[in-house]
């Protein structure tokens, strides 16, 4: 797993280079990241196809599972990566970004089930999907998917390809961002980009 950073806005450290798990041995612990989950082992490194990356491993967790980036706290935040869901029984996961605490995030979720994108806001433990389109989330295959926060903006990004653009006109905060997958879900996360939101002029939706 290869996490690029560049340092913008209240960052919680200061990271100039990337983080590179590829130094890590399979089988040990995922660094960097606060593990959200009824069981820490549910996230562990291993190889996959050629490339070191982590694996959810859920068939032993009751919960959804969340790893929560340690570096950076930002309301405003371009995230990416690129992620395959191997199996379970309700194969999805996502990105979360805005999280306050384990109740009160902003997620960008994909499942192969509904065969949907959706962005979903969580407050206080109850889940809302702001907005969502129908989606090629395939099973067993590599795929990217992106967000760009900015203010009261989501604009989403599946394959290099745009696919949805959202408002919440909620208060915000600064929160961190993380890495979500459902709990009956075996998800692998190859790459993770983090890097300020940028303007984007997007006209296709809007208020």
């Amino acid at each position: 797993m290869l996490v690029a950073l560049s340092m913008f806005e209240a960052p919680t450290s200061a990271l100039a280079e990337p983080i590179d798990s590829s130094r890590r041995n399979a089988g040990e612990p995922i660094g960097d990241f606060d593990l959200w989950s009824s069981k820490r082992e549910c996230w562990t490194v291993r190889h996959a196809e050629g490339a070191l990356g982590f694996v959810a491993e859920a068939a032993n967790c009751s919960k959804p599972l969340m790893a929560v980036y340690r570096g950076i706290s930002s309301t405003n935040v371009t995230m990416e990566v690129r992620f395959k869901l191997s199996g379970g029984k309700m194969p999805s996961a996502g990105i979360a970004v805005r999280i306050v605490g384990p109740k009160d995030y902003f997620l960008i979720r994909t499942s192969v089930v509904d065969g949907r994108l959706s962005l979903i806001r969580v407050s206080d433990g109850v889940t809302e999907e702001i907005a969502g389109v129908d989606a090629e989330i395939e099973p067993d295959h590599w795929q990217s998917l992106k967000v760009v926060a900015k203010d009261e903006r989501f604009i989403i990004s599946l394959d290099d390809r745009w696919v949805l653009t959202a408002f919440d006109r909620h208060p915000r905060d600064n929160g961190r961002v993380g890495l979500w997958t459902e709990q009956s879900a075996s998800t692998l996360f190859d790459r993770i980009d983090i890097s300020p939101a940028v303007e984007v002029d997007d006209q296709r939706t809007g208020p």
